[in-house]
């Protein structure tokens, strides 16, 4: 892959993140190019250039997405996702009361004994107030970018399959050729190859990989990780408010947000729900 442009995915908490991780993770397997999730500057020193170019990275996945991060970053395509900021509060609350993990983020713990502590109104209340820096960094986003596609998760949640070809298609990585048993034959060796593990089998699997996958490869892997079996067999819409993949639908702010929410969230954030194009106005 070498002078092909580096592959990015800027992603937003609560907003599909970890499922677009593991997507983009095993299509980087398949295509022998090395895969790299952070979720903020603690993952690379506040320096995401250097930390690219240190690491040799080929795919990135960045979790809390900055635009002052992509300052001279070397040439790359990326997909940017973004989800109703009322959501947002919404999934955090419920993930940061029951079931995000604790294990690189120790501050949690101690933030999830307060929440315990209050009212569900309380809580989400807290929440609204505490999601302004990712807010922040929404709002601040260049959605005008070229080389970047951008996915609102309301499109993924209702054509999740096609959403995905979309993004692997403005990252130049669908194989648009007939896809013959060849192909199949190759890759189930080189998967060989990889199971075998050692630098030199790595080497030797990156050497004869494809730089492209068919899009039956890319919604195989959409397919392994789709909704329902990363909740357990649920379906989309059947909440299980202490599983990390909560309800996969959005829209469920109306359910939860009191006029009381209402008021202090246009209070905090006046015109953001406008200028992402959620609203028409600030009388919702």
């Amino acid at each position: 892959m070498k002078g092909n442009p580096i592959y990015i995915f800027f992603g937003h908490h609560k907003c599909a993140t970890m499922w677009w991780n593991r997507i983009f993770a095993a299509a980087s397997r398949k295509l022998g190019l090395r895969f790299r999730a952070v979720y903020d500057e603690r993952g690379f020193d506040g320096d995401l250039p250097k930390f690219i170019s240190k690491n040799q990275i080929e795919f990135l996945s960045q979790g809390n997405a900055d635009l002052d991060h992509t300052l001279n970053l070397p040439d790359y395509l990326g997909v940017h996702i973004i989800l109703d900021p009322r959501d947002i509060a919404v999934s955090a609350y419920y993930s940061h009361l029951h079931s995000h993990s604790v294990k690189h983020w120790s501050e949690l713990e101690d933030y999830r004994d307060k929440l315990r502590g209050m009212s569900q109104e309380e809580g989400l209340s807290v929440e609204i107030r505490n999601r302004a820096k990712e807010f922040r960094q929404i709002a601040a986003w260049n959605y005008e970018q070229p080389n970047v596609l951008e996915i609102r998760f309301e499109d993924l949640a209702s054509m999740s399959y096609e959403t995905v070809l979309k993004a692997f298609s403005h990252l130049d990585l669908v194989d648009e050729s007939d896809y013959r048993w060849r192909t199949r034959v190759k890759e189930m060796m080189l998967e060989s190859v990889d199971r075998v593990g050692g630098k030199g089998s790595a080497i030797a699997s990156k050497r004869f990989r494809n730089q492209r996958l068919s899009g039956a490869e890319i919604l195989a892997i959409a397919w392994q990780f789709r909704f329902q079996t990363l909740a357990g067999g649920r379906s989309q819409g059947d909440e299980d408010v202490k599983s990390h993949f909560r309800k996969g639908r959005p829209g469920d702010w109306v359910n939860h947000f009191t006029d009381d929410h209402k008021g202090l969230f246009k209070e905090l954030y006046p015109d953001l729900l406008v200028n992402l194009g959620y609203e028409a106005n600030d009388n919702w």
